[in-house]
């Protein structure tokens, strides 16, 4: 009874100081700005400072490893992505363990992949990409090996019982102005290359979320022509293992109301991501099944962990 009603105390008083929320990529970038923007809200709400700490390398997993060490008082927090649910599968020795180091509180928000053809070869939807690479063998381009674009690629090409050839860059970025400059057939981007599509400077054939993108309505969902195929960048709120519940309900909590905020609301669908907001139960299951969905499919395009 008495650990009940100190740990009541402690998520009574929490938070009472500021909150770290360490996140594994560069300072300035989509992943950096979207936990920005939620510690914005939750120092709103709390009336505690919210800060952000990038801690990027080695495939997101230095974060990962630093907030897994912390202490489990929900005063440093960890940004955990859809990068994180593959890399058990990716690396042979990581200094935690994804599945059971970190208390989940919440997803926060979600953006799919963009299929896009390069302009030369004026594909009109995603049947003519079909038909164009079963006549002659394509290549595609990611931001890198067993990055989710690559497993986007890798199952696309399995489902249709295709060869297509993956070309590796060092990210989105050079890999989108490689298909500009029609030097690779296509490629999954992330929502950085929406702008390009609504100026008509490529076509977009599918996005591999769950259903269509509100801001791109008319590019239909992969999944309504491959069933179940739904590969995004998700983004979520963790905490170390053994942080007290009522603190981790607490958070949670404050996650709905900040993913409702208006002004996170518009700026997330400004950048073509989409607010979430799960119950801690519901982010545990899905979690564990991404972990599952990625292993499998990085053992079946043949990567070997490093």
């Amino acid at each position: 009874m008495g650990a009940f009603i100190a740990q009541g105390a402690h998520a009574q008083d929490y938070p009472n100081r500021r909150v770290t929320i360490v996140q594994p990529y560069p300072p300035g970038g989509g992943g950096d700005s979207a936990a920005r923007l939620l510690a914005q809200e939750l120092s709103d709400i709390w009336k505690q400072p919210v800060i952000v700490e990038p801690r990027p390398g080695a495939g997101t997993t230095i974060s990962a490893a630093y907030a897994a060490g912390q202490p489990p008082d929900g005063y440093t927090l960890l940004m955990s992505t859809t990068q994180l649910a593959s890399a058990g599968a990716l690396f042979k020795e990581l200094k935690y363990d994804f599945a059971r180091d970190f208390a989940p509180i919440s997803v926060f928000g979600e953006s799919p992949f963009i299929l896009v053809a390069r302009p030369g070869l004026k594909m009109g939807s995603l049947p003519d990409l079909v038909a164009a690479a079963r006549a002659k063998s394509l290549n595609y381009g990611s931001s890198g090996i067993a990055g989710i674009p690559h497993l986007a690629g890798a199952w696309w090409n399995k489902a249709h019982g295709l060869a297509g050839v993956h070309i590796p860059f060092q990210g989105t970025a050079p890999a989108f102005t490689a298909l500009l400059g029609d030097q690779i057939d296509y490629l999954f981007g992330d929502v950085s290359v929406v702008p390009h599509v609504q100026a008509g400077k490529v076509k977009a054939l599918a996005v591999t979320g769950a259903k269509r993108m509100a801001v791109l309505p008319e590019v239909p969902a992969m999944s309504e022509s491959i069933p179940d195929f739904a590969l995004t960048i998700w983004i979520a709120l963790e905490a170390p293992a053994g942080t007290p519940r009522d603190v981790v309900e607490k958070i949670n909590a404050a996650v709905r109301r900040a993913t409702s905020a208006p002004r996170l609301m518009q700026a997330y669908a400004t950048a073509g991501r989409e607010p979430r907001w799960t119950s801690t139960s519901e982010f545990a299951a899905f979690k564990l099944a991404e972990i599952r969905k990625y292993s499998t499919l990085i053992s079946d395009i043949g990567v070997k962990p490093e």
